[in-house]
């Protein structure tokens, strides 16, 4: 009896305690309840179908937003043309070909640029809807299935599904997430849901799910292997096993056979985007053994104003709780070191697709650190989960404050058009222009198999053919369509150098205008195209005095 007495003695203690704790105020210590096995699975089911349907509200926003920004013509041929240019050619029989945008251009493999092989998949649906819309609305269907594996990390490391669902929520309002589904379309921003998923099969110890995932995810673009890497060395460390270092030796190898063999056999050379680290030397191990061996000068471009303003954009939406689990940021070392040190400023900034490499393990420690800062709350500072006196606050309110912020970072800078006083987007953002309806007139006067040259901005629309160049490169050309109100030489805006080419073209007596309406003209060849092979040995144009085109 006196074991039943002092059982029961302890029952009421705890009962007053947490009576007591819930006088005191909101963050009073409670006792720690879980919840039963049927009641989880209960839970699960029930907030499944939130987390669904959120997805497929994500999914059909951005696939909508994506297409009010192309038919808008807010996408361009660098980089929507390449990539549609590479699964068009791909689907009809030249794997991943493309025509390059440089002063003397060329046929290419895509492999030279970046390899992505994953492009190739998107062949056989482009024979189904031949459109630069399929690839948009698939990226944004694609992005979107990174939900679920959100949302069962999140109640596995919470052991809650309502937290799991809240903190999926955050993902999907996550406003880096949304801007890489609007930045037109990247093969490596599928990198990101496939990487979670291999972050939660890994977390699961199921390697053989994970090893799919993960090859999805390093076919996405060639410095994918290095936060794969990473994330062996990580998981090594978790489970105290050798085993996961295997990934790491395979992922490591990878990425020296993409950069080191298959970029120069395709391209002739290094990756032309080597150049971005010019400061740190001239080819990638020169540039990896500058930054290691000066350490000063390393840290001091970490350290620039527009990295801190960067990774505080990057922290903040998940309310800075990424923070809290150091070594899972860590996993994402590679490419915020990558984006950190190159010369190229757009690298630095959320609206772009560099963020694809972090945004999972930015959100997956975020998770780990709503875990950690529930535990303190309870006492249990650098101590087992165990240790804890009690809980402060529960976990699903944890999960509740960073759906909050990445709501909150979504409207003050984030791309769904709110139209609210103080929200980044509104409506008018995606609106279609009279100029856009000009554009369009001119892109259906060239015919589809013609090779031509098109100016930057309407290049995605003209992408879909075996040569197409890019303006002020004009010489191979058949058509040549030009937009004055975007001055655009090459991939970069430049009205002068811009209008210097249009003047030569005007003067070229082997090209008439044939259309011109509010700053669009367009260009017929009626010379003969001495051009022998697509795009290669063609005479190039060079800029001279800018003259008025006539149609």
């Amino acid at each position: 009896m006196s074991g039943r007495r002092e059982k029961a003695a302890r029952r009421r203690a705890a009962a007053g305690t947490a009576a007591a704790g819930q006088r005191v105020g909101p963050l009073a210590l409670a006792p720690v309840t879980e919840l039963e096995d049927a009641q989880r699975v209960r839970l699960f089911r029930r907030n499944a179908v939130y987390v669904i349907v959120g997805a497929l509200l994500f999914a059909a926003i951005y696939a909508l937003l994506s297409w009010l920004k192309y038919r808008a013509y807010m996408d361009a041929r660098f980089d929507l043309g390449n990539m549609v240019q590479a699964v068009y050619n791909t689907a009809h029989g030249h794997f991943l070909e493309i025509t390059t945008g440089e002063l003397k251009p060329r046929q290419m493999s895509r492999l030279g640029s970046h390899v992505d092989p994953i492009l190739a998949l998107f062949a056989l649906p482009w024979l189904v809807w031949p459109s630069p819309a399929m690839l948009l609305v698939l990226q944004a269907v694609i992005v979107a299935t990174g939900a679920w594996p959100a949302y069962r990390l999140g109640t596995r490391v919470t052991r809650d599904p309502r937290a799991g669902a809240l903190l999926a929520g955050a993902y999907l309002l996550y406003p880096a997430l949304g801007f890489l589904v609007l930045n037109e379309f990247h093969p490596v921003a599928l990198a990101t849901p496939f990487l979670l998923w291999a972050f939660l099969y890994l977390e699961e110890g199921r390697w053989l799910w994970a090893l799919p995932f993960v090859v999805l995810a390093a076919s996405c673009k060639e410095t994918v292997p290095l936060v794969i890497a990473m994330m062996g060395a990580y998981f090594a460390i978790r489970q105290r096993s050798w085993r996961p270092l295997i990934l790491t030796a395979a992922a490591a190898a990878y990425f020296a056979v993409a950069v080191w063999l298959i970029i120069p056999h395709y391209n002739g050379d290094q990756s032309t985007f080597i150049a971005r680290y010019g400061d740190y030397g001239q080819g990638a191990g020169e540039v990896v053994k500058t930054a290691i061996t000066h350490p000063g000068q390393t840290v001091a471009d970490l350290a620039a104003l527009g990295n801190l303003d960067y990774w505080l954009k990057l922290l903040w939406p998940f309310g800075f709780a990424s923070l809290l689990s150091p070594l899972t940021v860590l996993i994402a070392a590679p490419e915020l070191l990558l984006n950190a040190l190159s010369a190229t400023t757009f690298q630095r900034r959320i609206e772009f697709h560099y963020t694809a490499l972090e945004i999972p393990f930015l959100f997956a420690a975020a998770v780990l650190g709503v875990m950690r800062l529930w535990r303190w709350l309870g006492g249990g500072f650098w101590r087992a989960e165990k240790a804890m006196a009690g809980q402060r606050l529960r976990r699903e309110t944890l999960a509740l404050l960073v759906l909050f912020a990445a709501l909150a970072g979504n409207f003050f800078m984030g791309p769904l058009p709110f139209s609210l006083p103080g929200a980044a987007y509104g409506g008018q953002y995606y609106a279609r222009t009279a100029h856009a309806a000009a554009l369009d007139e001119a892109v259906k006067m060239i015919p589809g198999d013609a090779k031509v040259s098109a100016n930057n901005n309407a290049g995605a629309q003209l992408a879909a053919r075996r040569v197409a160049f890019v303006f002020p490169y004009f010489g191979g050309a058949d058509w040549v369509l030009v937009d004055e109100k975007h001055p655009f030489f090459f991939d970069k805006e430049n009205k002068q150098m811009h209008q210097l080419a249009l003047g030569k073209l005007v003067l070229d007596n082997r090209f008439v205008s044939v259309y011109a309406k509010d700053g669009v003209y367009v260009f017929k060849r009626v010379a003969p195209n001495p051009g022998a092979l697509p795009g290669v040995g063609a005479p190039q144009a060079s800029p001279t005095p800018a003259a008025s085109p006539t149609p």
